[in-house]
């Protein structure tokens, strides 16, 4: 009996975004996972990550022309990664500048939001996700991780 082959489906592409105000706390959602993670979202197969981050950033927060940092994480899944999902998956993790103005207006926007200092974060890493936001922000707010693009695993 012949077998058939599946073929793989597109890449998942995914961008986190990591909203931190001038007083260097990240917002945080509290309603999604069952525990605490940044806003993110799926990106089309035809679509630049910051075009699409900004874009989001605009339609969902209203937050227009986002001061990006000049440090992000990038993480791909290889394909021996992918037995939980049939998928390889693409992120980009990137740091957004914005006002007080803009973090009151978001959680005040929802009730799930939090915005969290870098103790606070420290403290609590393990419940956040995903895994190594923490790293990355503490990295980029204590000045020790250069600009550009950092590999994330």
């Amino acid at each position: 009996m012949p077998t058939s082959h599946t073929l793989r489906s597109a890449v998942d592409r995914r961008v986190l975004l990591l909203l931190l105000d001038d007083q260097n706390r990240l917002m945080l959602c509290g309603s999604c996972c069952g525990g605490w993670t940044v806003p993110q979202f799926l990106l089309a197969a035809d679509s630049d990550f910051r075009s699409g981050a900004a874009h989001y950033l605009a339609d969902r927060f209203h937050i227009e022309n986002p001061g990006f940092g000049s440090l992000y994480g990038v993480h791909e899944t290889s394909e021996a990664d992918c037995w939980e999902h049939d998928r390889q998956t693409v992120s980009h993790v990137f740091i957004v500048k914005i006002s007080s103005e803009q973090s009151d207006s978001l959680l005040l926007a929802s009730p799930s939001h939090a915005r969290w200092g870098i103790s606070e974060l420290q403290a609590n890493q393990k419940e956040i996700s995903p895994e190594g936001v923490v790293l990355l922000v503490s990295g980029y707010v204590e000045g020790w991780l250069p600009d550009g693009p950092i590999s994330l695993y």
